[in-house]
C-alpha cells in the first residue's frame, strides 16, 4: 500500500502546471560548426531539451511560451571553458550568506561570456563538488561544473604562485607513486571528474620549473583512467611536456613559450599520437607578463611563440578546446582570447568547435555541442556574427543552461 507521503507526491506531481516552453524567434543558428547556417530560425526548448529547431515560417511555439526575440541575434550552442578555477574566497562563506555573492560572481566570470559548462581543474577540497550540488539545486545561478578537486604538485614542488593559496591546507605534494595514486582515488570516488598533475611545476629559485617524477605522474593518471575519467598537465616548459606525453594525460591546459622555441613537427607528433588535447589559454602569458612590467615588445614575441605552437598542433589535426585559466587571473572578458586564437590562424569554426563539439565530445557528453533537436537546451546567444569577426564571440545577449536563462544582457 502507498503511504500518505507517496501519495500526496504522486497528486502533486500530476497537478503541478508544466514550465513552458522557451523559444528564440527569429535568429540565426548555427547547428554546429561546419553545418550551414539557418536564417530566421526558431529553436524551442523544453524540459531542459531543444524539441525543435527550422526556419521560423515552419516552427511555431505554443502560445504559452516564454519568446525571446532573435531578431539580428546569433544562436550558438552552449560554450565551454576547459579551463577555469574556482577559488573564489566567497565559497569559504556559510552557505546561507554567500549564495547571491556567488551567483554574481559566476555570473561576472563566466556566464557573461557565454559559458555553459565549465572545467575546474584545481580548486580546494570539495569546494567545487559542492558549488555543482547547490548550482543542481536551484540555490546558486551558474553554468555546469566539471572538475578534478585537488590538483597533484610534485614532493617539494608546490608552484611560487600559489603558496599563499596552499597555506593551512592539507599537501597536494607527491612523492611515492602508491601514495599518489591512493589520493588521486580518494578525490576521485569523491566526485571529481579527473585529475590534474603539475608535470612541471615553477617553484622558482635555483631550481625554476621542477618536473613531477614519471612514477608518479603515471599512478596518477593511471588511477583516472581506471575510473573512465580525464587527466590534464600542467607542462610549463619541455621538461614538463614529456612528462605529460609520457604519462599519458589527455589534455595540456597551456602551450610552452617560457623557453622561446617552436614546437616542431616531431614534438607535435608525439602529442598527437598519445591523442592529446590542448587547452592554448593565450590571455594568461600577457596577463603574467604584465604583471612583471615586461615590454610590449617583449610580450609579443613571448605570445608569438605560443601562438606558433598553438598553429603547429592545429595544423596536425590536434584537439583544441578553448580555456581561459580565469578564476587564477582575474581577466574575465574573453575578447582577447579570441583575438589571440584568430591570430594565431584558427578559422572562426575552428574556434567555435573549440567551445562546443571538441569538449563535449573530449569529455563524453553527447547530448552537448550542437544545436538539434534532442540536444540538451544549453545555447550561447550573440549579439554579432562570429563568422565576421572572432572577436564577436565575446558579445553574449543570453546564456542558457538547461532551457533556462541564466544570464541576459542589459538592454
Amino acid at each position: 500500500m502507498r503511504s500518505i507521503a507517496s501519495l500526496l507526491a504522486l497528486i502533486f506531481l500530476f497537478s503541478a502546471p508544466a514550465a513552458a516552453d522557451v523559444a528564440i524567434v527569429g535568429a540565426k543558428v548555427y547547428p554546429s560548426p561546419g553545418a550551414q547556417p539557418l536564417v530566421d530560425a526558431t529553436v524551442v526548448m523544453r524540459d531542459g531539451k531543444i524539441v525543435a529547431v527550422g526556419p521560423s515560417a515552419v516552427i511555431h511555439p505554443d502560445k504559452s511560451a516564454e519568446v525571446i526575440d532573435g531578431r539580428g541575434m546569433v544562436v550558438l550552442a552552449g560554450f565551454w571553458n576547459s579551463h577555469v578555477h574556482l577559488l573564489s574566497p566567497t565559497m569559504s562563506q556559510p552557505p546561507a550568506q554567500n549564495a547571491s555573492a556567488l551567483s554574481g560572481e559566476l555570473e561576472a566570470m563566466l556566464t557573461r561570456w557565454g559559458f555553459t559548462t565549465v572545467f575546474d581543474i584545481a580548486s580546494l577540497p570539495g569546494q567545487a563538488i559542492a558549488l555543482r550540488k547547490r548550482i543542481v539545486s536551484g540555490e546558486v545561478r551558474g553554468p555546469n561544473i566539471l572538475t578534478v578537486d585537488a590538483p597533484f604538485y610534485p614532493n617539494n614542488g608546490v608552484p611560487i604562485y600559489v603558496r599563499d593559496l596552499s597555506k593551512g591546507q592539507p599537501s597536494f605534494e607527491v612523492g611515492a607513486p602508491a601514495t599518489a595514486a591512493e589520493r588521486a582515488e580518494k578525490q576521485l570516488r569523491a566526485g571529481a571528474d579527473g585529475v590534474k598533475i603539475f608535470a612541471g611545476s615553477i617553484v622558482g629559485g635555483d631550481i625554476g620549473v621542477l618536473p613531477m617524477s614519471l612514477d608518479a605522474a603515471k599512478a596518477v593518471v593511471a588511477e583516472a583512467h581506471r575510473a573512465g575519467k580525464v587527466a590534464f598537465a600542467h607542462p610549463s616548459n619541455f621538461e614538463g611536456l614529456n612528462v605529460a606525453i609520457d604519462s599519458g594525460v589527455d589534455v595540456l591546459a597551456h602551450t610552452t613559450p617560457d623557453n622561446g622555441q617552436p614546437w616542431s613537427r616531431e614534438l607535435v607528433g608525439r602529442i598527437k599520437a598519445h591523442n592529446m588535447a590542448l587547452v592554448p589559454s593565450l590571455t594568461l602569458w600577457i596577463v603574467e607578463l604584465r604583471k612583471d612590467k615586461v615590454s610590449d615588445d617583449a610580450i609579443e614575441r613571448f605570445v608569438a611563440v605560443a601562438q606558433q605552437q598553438l598553429k603547429a598542433f592545429s595544423d596536425a589535426g590536434g584537439q583544441i578546446l578553448f580555456g581561459t585559466d580565469v578564476g587564477y587571473t582575474d581577466a574575465f572578458d574573453t575578447t582577447d582570447e579570441y583575438r589571440l586564437m584568430a591570430g594565431a590562424g584558427l578559422s572562426w569554426q575552428q574556434i567555435l568547435t573549440s567551445l562546443t563539439t571538441a569538449p563535449a565530445s573530449r569529455f563524453g557528453f553527447k547530448e552537448k555541442g550542437r544545436v538539434e533537436t534532442g540536444m540538451d537546451a544549453d545555447l550561447t546567444v550573440l549579439s554579432a556574427d562570429p563568422a565576421t569577426d572572432a572577436k564577436a564571440f565575446a558579445k553574449v545577449a543570453y546564456t542558457i543552461r538547461s532551457g533556462a536563462v541564466i544570464y541576459a544582457a542589459k538592454p
